[in-house]
């Protein structure tokens, strides 16, 4: 019975609409109206099952913003299978549901379909007492069935911002567009200044003009309409927009400070001339301000390295033309300022530095299992000694290279006792190697207690992997 009543509803608006909307040539806002069909078990149950729909009413009002661009605001009041937990359990409930939608159209009044893709933000009503809210995404498909009539499909997926509230909904009905009545045409053609050319061609049509200027006037009789000619008084060319040229060197009069005589634009019209002095012509000198040699064009190069000082990235360091004039100190083919080990060469692919050796990389692995300190101290055992003397000679041989030293332990006792252990035994070798020679600039240290084990503490032999100092060598 209620789906027989939505249908009369349906088609008595339908009928209503084409008797309202035949004088419409345009559509601004529109309404649509159609069944309802949720499922919010679908997402967990990963199936369609016809069982598992609701039904319901949505009625929506369409704005539209621009050529590709809606804005859509629909109200729905349906009933709907709602889960109330992850294994299948759900309650029938009913819902009032609000939402703004931006609708990316593809339309011409003209066309037969209709379609556009939406998104937006919205609010579900449950049981009256529970609001929760999602963001609407889906695709909607409209087929004309009278001028402003659409038989309207549509289809969205609800994301829930609350759990076991992502849902499936599916609609159809009508759309009605609605719009503003086409302007009245006059009977004939009417030219209210009297100058043979209808208003709707005249693009002066209050002030007398020619035809062949679209009815514009042109007051000194040089082609240029008066409301473009910059200087309606005196005839002048299109080029200049209706000025003369004396001397016609393509600068107007009103701008050219020599018009008697042909320049350059480049100088307001007057005579090319060696402005910085070097021997080259303003025209062919490429810096006509500032002296330079011939064989540059005239550009100025001060550090003398065959590069002009605008091209060259170190203008008062003599370099190389390949490397835009920078300087390459280590030969290693990059540029100094690109370098950052400048004074030793390294690859490319690690920026002009030295790489570390794999049995230098060797020694720091080694050291982490290998330097030991007295029980539950941060004291070195001579032990240990050997091993930091080989890390401090790692660090002269690469003296760009810095070093970052971290100290961990295993999970027995206090976490509070364990961080402060490990951040002294850190401290405890970055000492040390102070006293071998190696800068405190070029170090640091932490720890990390017993926070990133790298083995199960639960057993000897991850709690003795997880005490450990590692060393980490790197460029800035």
């Amino acid at each position: 019975m209620k789906r027989k009543i939505l249908l009369a509803a349906l088609l008595a608006l339908l009928f209503l609409s084409n008797q309202l909307n035949a004088q419409y040539t345009s559509a601004k806002e529109g309404i649509a109206l159609r069944y309802l069909a949720p499922n919010h078990l679908f997402p967990i149950s990963e199936s369609l099952d016809f069982n598992d729909f609701g039904t319901g009413l949505e009625m929506e009002y369409i704005r539209h913003l621009g050529p590709a661009l809606n804005m859509g605001v629909p109200f729905k009041i349906y009933k709907a299978f709602l889960p109330t937990d992850e294994q299948g359990g759900f309650q029938q409930e009913a819902l009032l549901s609000l939402d703004l939608l931006l609708q990316l159209k593809y339309f011409r009044e003209s066309n037969f379909i209709y379609p556009y893709l939406f998104a937006g933000f919205g609010g579900n009503l449950e049981a009256l007492n529970d609001v929760n809210f999602a963001v609407p995404l889906g695709v909607g498909l409209n087929f004309r069935i009278q001028e402003h009539a659409y038989f309207s499909l549509k289809g969205e997926y609800r994301l829930g911002l609350q759990d076991l509230r992502d849902n499936l909904q599916l609609g159809a009905g009508l759309l009605f567009l609605l719009g503003e009545g086409a302007p009245e045409r006059p009977s004939k053609a009417s030219d209210a200044d009297g100058d043979g050319v209808p208003d709707e061609n005249d693009l002066c049509p209050a002030i007398p003009g020619l035809p062949a200027l679209n009815g514009c006037p042109d007051s000194d009789g040089d082609g240029v309409p008066d409301g473009e000619d910059v200087c309606p008084q005196e005839a002048g060319t299109a080029a200049l927009k209706g000025c003369p040229d004396r001397d016609g060197d393509g600068v107007a009069d009103r701008e050219d400070e020599c018009p008697d005589e042909p320049g350059h634009p480049q100088l307001k019209g007057c005579p090319i001339r060696d402005a910085d002095g070097d021997g080259i012509e303003d025209e062919a000198d490429e810096c006509p301000n500032r002296p330079g040699p011939l064989a540059l064009a005239g550009c100025p190069d001060r550090d003398g390295d065959g590069v002009v000082d605008d091209s060259d990235r170190c203008p008062d360091t003599a370099g190389e033309l390949k490397l835009a004039g920078c300087p390459d100190t280590d030969g290693d083919g990059l540029p100094d300022p690109d370098d950052r080990c400048p004074t030793a060469a390294g690859p490319l692919s690690n920026r002009g530095c030295p790489e570390i050796q794999q049995k230098d990389r060797d020694v720091l692995t080694f050291a982490m299992n290998n330097v030991q300190f007295e029980t539950g101290k941060a004291t070195l055992r001579q032990a240990s000694f050997q091993i930091l003397n080989e890390v401090a000679g790692i660090l002269s041989r690469y003296p760009d290279y810095k070093l970052r030293i971290s100290g961990h332990t295993d999970s027995v006792g206090s976490a509070a006792s364990n961080q402060a252990l490990s951040q002294d035994r850190a401290q405890a070798c970055y000492d040390y190697l102070i006293g071998q020679g190696v800068a405190p600039g070029r170090m640091s240290y932490i720890g990390y207690g017993e926070t990133r084990p790298i083995a199960n503490n639960n057993y000897q032999a991850g709690r003795e992997k997880n005490r450990r100092v590692e060393f980490d060598i790197y460029l800035d």
